[in-house]
């Protein structure tokens, strides 16, 4: 059966939960360049992106990690309709009330859960902030690519692959993009990655591999529209003392420049340009051997 219809527009958002506020408040508007929202109190963070009133929620908590992510369908009919096949599936899902809906800054919602703990939270009709507050960073030269394209991307650590793979492209009606399987580096260990879209095409909103890493997900992703950001992104970090992940390099996939900077949760954000949109009727999957094929070394190697 081809899905496609059931597909999500975007990836809208993330939920993080986070032990340090301050610290996440810091790194993502003096170092990565997002903007705060008007939202934010003492337990939650509400990051901009765009004119979007949020793209990123990070609750106070006693834990680190990836609680939530978003996904946004064009209309209630197209929401409902991905509701009734996941319900259909046998899977739970239940539908969120009106405060969640009022805090996520969207119209309804429903809620169901991944096999690895995650919640995902189907939605319509996010919150647009007024003209007279357009998104403004107080560090970037330009701005992020977001908008119809979503918030980014991410990827998730699969305690079960094959569960994972099922849930993400039977229940979610996510698009196959390609695979990545090969050494990470020569010598290391072998990764076993597969990468899925939405219908507007951002070459991967998510993404999942079997990995020794103790987080449900391995890093997100943002998207800048201006090369130099990313540098600049860079040595801010380091300027900071902020961990890198990668250095500077470049993905064969999805034609990214980027690097990855430590996350006050332990996780890794990944600062990006550059990556391809597909077009779905003129895509054809490959398997890609390398990781990178060029830089995002360890800053040790």
């Amino acid at each position: 059966m081809d899905t496609y219809q059931l597909t999500p527009s975007n990836l809208g958002y993330f939920v993080f939960k986070a032990t340090d506020l301050y610290a996440w408040q810091t790194f993502c508007t003096d170092i990565i360049g997002m903007q705060l929202s008007k939202l934010s109190n003492d337990n939650a963070l509400y990051l901009r992106l765009d004119n979007q009133q949020q793209r990123i929620v990070i609750e106070k908590s006693k834990d680190d990690d990836l609680s939530a992510v978003g996904w946004e369908l064009a209309s209630e009919q197209a929401l409902d309709k991905l509701v009734d096949h996941i319900q259909s599936s046998g899977v739970a899902i239940t539908q969120a009330d009106a405060d969640f809906c009022k805090q996520r800054g969207i119209e309804k919602a429903f809620v169901c859960t991944d096999p690895n703990g995650v919640n995902h939270e189907l939605y319509f009709a996010a919150a647009i902030v007024p003209l007279s507050d357009a998104f403004r960073s107080s560090v970037l030269k330009s701005s992020f690519l977001a908008d119809r394209l979503g918030a980014g991307h991410y990827v998730a650590i699969a305690q079960q692959a094959e569960a994972t793979k099922h849930f993400y492209q039977q229940i979610l009606c996510l698009r196959l993009s390609d695979y990545i399987r090969g050494e990470v580096a020569p010598g290391g260990p072998i990764l076993d990655a597969t990468f899925l879209h939405t219908k507007t095409g951002r070459h991967h909103s998510a993404a999942f591999a079997q990995m020794p890493f103790p987080k449900k997900l391995h890093h997100f992703m943002v998207q800048v529209d201006d090369i130099n950001d990313v540098g600049l992104a860079c040595q801010r970090c380091k300027d900071a003392g902020i961990p890198l992940f990668m250095e500077l390099g470049h993905h064969p996939n999805d034609q990214m420049f980027s690097f990855y900077a430590q996350t006050p949760g332990g996780f890794g954000l990944e600062i990006g340009w550059g990556g391809i949109i597909i077009e779905e009727d003129n895509w054809e999957t490959k398997t890609y051997s390398q990781l990178s094929d060029w830089g995002h070394q360890h800053p040790e190697e």
